[in-house]
């Protein structure tokens, strides 16, 4: 099962509501729904959706100025996701994808500008 922060967590890093896939049910955890996130560090605007039950998570940057996009990350096994920093003026997280004999891990910061690193690990 998925280790991701709870909705609270998403609302400080992400400083914006989410889009919720299944808006109407309120009796729906936040962990079976899939969150869409839009926001900007003032120089790259992210989408973030998150599938946490899935372990699925898909990351879009695009520059500000010219609409360019800069990166995309679609992951469809995340084992975990965690919050590295929450901070007004830096933002963070490291994603864990654990393969067959390797493992991923991709540390991600939003703010105070997009950076992206991506390491893999053999464990056999």
């Amino acid at each position: 099962m998925p280790i991701f922060p709870e909705e609270n967590d998403f609302l400080s890093l992400f400083e914006s509501e989410p889009m919720l896939y299944d808006s109407t049910s309120n009796s729906l955890p936040f962990y079976y729904n899939e969150a869409t996130y839009k926001f900007s560090n003032g120089e790259e605007a992210f989408i973030v959706k998150l599938s946490p039950s899935n372990g699925e998570v898909k990351i879009q940057v695009t520059q500000l100025s010219s609409n360019r996009l800069l990166s995309l990350l679609n992951l469809k096994r995340v084992e975990k996701f965690e919050i590295t920093a929450d901070k007004k003026d830096r933002a963070g997280v490291l994603l864990t994808v654990v393969n067959e004999d390797s493992q991923q891990t991709i540390e991600i910061d939003f703010k105070p500008y997009f950076k992206l690193i991506l390491k893999e690990h053999l464990t056999r």
